[in-house]
């Protein structure tokens, strides 16, 4: 338990932690920064086959029609519609001129709200377990203490 580390374990760990953060954030930015550029424009596939008529969005104002979803199998593997082989998203955009469109998408609201609640869960799970360890530590704790204290009273009665 953490009464049975050194002062000097203690910053050890703390500092370890701290270069350990610094790290993630670095490796985290430089990851998000990588993921800037139009995938219609980088990725080979959709930069030969797709035509600037079939990018309208790029260059008129649109309205999204349907909200990014997963791609199937089907679409995937058949290239219908040929946005899905890059992220394997999908969402139906229509452009001020009439042209219904798909465009390749990053996250997919359903899915990445499900996964938050699922680590919220994980994250009050662990601290509904650390509070009840924590518990059950004190709890042992006041009972050597209580028999310590009922030995003293019994030496000097």
């Amino acid at each position: 338990m953490i009464e049975f580390c050194s002062k000097k374990r203690m910053v050890l760990a703390i500092a370890a932690l701290a270069g350990l953060s610094v790290l993630i954030i670095i490796l985290e930015s430089t990851h998000l920064r990588s993921h800037q550029d139009d995938i219609h424009e980088s990725h080979p596939l959709l930069k030969e086959k797709l035509k600037p008529a079939d990018k309208c969005w790029t260059t008129e104002n649109y309205e999204i029609i349907e909200a990014c979803e997963v791609c199937t199998k089907e679409e995937t593997f058949g290239h219908n519609p040929l946005v899905c082989v890059a992220r394997g998203n999908k969402e139906k955009v229509k452009c001020n001129s009439g042209k219904e469109a798909y465009r390749a998408c990053d996250k997919v609201i359903r899915i990445e709200e499900q996964k938050f609640w699922i680590f919220e869960f994980v994250w009050a799970l662990s601290g509904a377990l650390s509070a009840s360890v924590v518990f059950l530590r004190q709890k042992q704790l006041d009972h050597k203490m209580y028999q310590k204290i009922q030995r003293q009273i019994a030496a000097g009665v």
